[in-house]
């Protein structure tokens, strides 16, 4: 696996980790200076994820919002979280992107619930509706989901979505969660992670969210595999 980003179009299904490959996910822990923290695993076991969300979601009037609320077995907001993992499964996440149908319903997406997220650096928070930090249905089409949805969901980290009907006309909406659910080994060891962090092992990085700060809440079997990136280790890794 490369070390640097798919293309936001790339399908999901390409994106994904294999048994025995790495990943790493970060976190910011200060915005300035950065500060981020990161966890590197290996890929122990891997499984489809797959989903459909058709009749589950209600009509939306033209120009009209429907969320953001939890993924539930009975709908939006309604029933049981369907991304919510047991405690009893600490080391196991989702990887997935989201197909939506049609092209003009438009995606928010909130990680954590409260944190509607954005790659925008404005002092103006993103809020349901507008035209920014959305994913139209035409770039991540229900049938082939792309990197433009991605999402990692693990215990203790929880997951809203939003939608907008930006059609002239009523719209029930579909959506698609493909991916892949892992079992994860956590590493430890400092002089393998320094050379995934350098490039010299294969480690696929993932954001988790966006780019938005926000407080995280992390299993407690994850808190002795914490790694901290500051800008003087980055020096020293590329010395």
């Amino acid at each position: 696996m490369e070390t640097t980003s798919e293309g936001l179009l790339t399908p999901i299904t390409e994106a994904l980790a294999k048994e025995n490959f790495n990943i790493s996910l970060i976190f910011p822990t200060r915005v300035k200076p950065p500060e981020y923290e990161l966890y590197f695993f290996r890929v122990a076991r891997r499984y489809p994820l797959h989903m459909t969300y058709d009749s589950e979601l209600k009509s939306i009037e033209p120009g009209e919002t429907l969320g953001p609320n939890f993924v539930g077995t009975a709908g939006l907001g309604e029933g049981k979280d369907v991304f919510e993992i047991w405690e009893e499964r600490p080391f196991t996440i989702y990887h997935f992107g989201i197909g939506i149908r049609p092209g003009e319903i438009w995606l928010y997406r909130s990680i954590p619930a409260d944190v509607m997220q954005s790659g925008w650096a404005i002092e103006l928070p993103p809020r349901m509706g507008d035209k920014r930090d959305y994913v139209p249905g035409h770039l991540s089409p229900y049938d082939n989901p792309t990197v433009m949805t991605e999402t990692i969901v693990y215990h203790k980290l929880s997951f809203h979505v939003g939608l907008r009907n930006d059609s002239g006309r009523v719209i029930r909406p579909s959506l698609r969660f493909l991916g892949a659910g892992y079992e994860l080994i956590p590493i430890a060891a400092r002089e393998i992670i320094d050379k995934m962090i350098r490039g010299q092992i294969p480690c696929r990085f993932l954001t988790i969210g966006g780019l938005r700060f926000f407080t995280y809440n992390l299993p407690d079997e994850w808190k002795p595999y914490a790694v901290s990136l500051t800008q003087a280790e980055v020096e020293r890794l590329l010395r």
